[in-house]
């Protein structure tokens, strides 16, 4: 999610990716978090699956509150 449409040069980001894919290896999910039009300055992290997420389908969401995003 990101308002680059809006502030191209100077805006806030939230990515949520998965890292895998290499057979016999574990899935990951890697989300960044961008924000006061920093791309440099953010917060990265992973996180190791324990269930393949090409099994089935699946339902992720996240929580954007005014304190904090989940």
């Amino acid at each position: 999610m990101s308002n680059g449409d809006i502030f191209e040069k100077n805006h806030d980001e939230i990515d949520f990716e998965f890292l895998g894919n290499i057979r016999g290896k574990e899935w990951r999910i890697q989300t960044n978090i961008y924000g006061n039009g920093s791309t440099v300055i953010g917060r990265e992290e992973r996180y190791g699956l324990w269930f393949d997420p090409t099994d089935d389908l699946h339902r992720y969401s996240i929580l954007w509150t005014h304190t904090r995003i989940m």
